[in-house]
C-alpha cells in the first residue's frame, strides 16, 4: 500500500512530531535529577544523544517503541513500505551512532519506552551500575 499523503503533506504531518521534551524524555530527566549525578539534556554532540553524564562518560537515549523498532523482528510489522522503510533505518541508524560513541570511549544506554514508563526501577538500577562501574 503506498502512502495517502503526498510527500510535502507527509512531511508537514512528520514536523509536528516532537523530538524533544516527549514524555519518557521528561520522565528519564526526573529520574537523573534525583540520583543527584550532573548531567545534560540534548547536549549537541554525534549522535545527538538525549541525555549525557559527561564526567562519566555515559550517553542515554530514551528510545520510543514504535519509531525505533521495539521486538521489530518477532512482531507484526507495518504493512506501509513507508513505515517499514523508515522504522527499519532508524534502527540501522541507532546502532551506527551506537558502534561509534562506543568505539569514541562513551558507555550508551538506551532505554525503551515501555520501560521508562513501566519499569522505572529497573532503568534506575542499570543508570546506578553504569555509573558506578565508570
Amino acid at each position: 500500500m503506498t502512502d495517502i499523503f503526498t510527500p510535502e503533506k507527509r512531511s508537514w504531518i512528520m514536523s509536528r512530531i516532537r523530538g524533544t521534551n516527549t514524555k519518557i524524555d521528561l520522565q528519564m530527566n526526573e529520574i537523573l535529577k534525583g540520583l543527584g549525578f550532573p548531567f545534560q539534556m540534548y547536549p549537541k554532540m554525534f549522535g545527538n544523544p538525549d541525555f549525557v553524564l559527561e564526567e562519566k562518560r555515559i550517553a542515554i537515549f530514551c528510545d520510543g517503541d514504535f519509531w525505533h523498532g521495539y521486538n521489530y523482528n518477532n512482531k507484526k510489522k507495518p504493512r506501509q513500505k513507508f513505515w517499514k522503510d523508515k522504522i527499519e533505518r532508524n534502527m540501522r541508524r541507532d546502532a551506527k551512532i551506537t558502534r561509534k560513541l562506543r568505539r569514541d570511549g562513551w558507555s550508551v544506554l538506551r532505554f525503551w519506552e515501555h520501560d521508562i514508563e513501566k519499569r522505572t526501577g529497573m532503568c534506575i538500577d542499570r543508570l546506578i551500575r553504569k555509573i558506578l562501574e565508570n
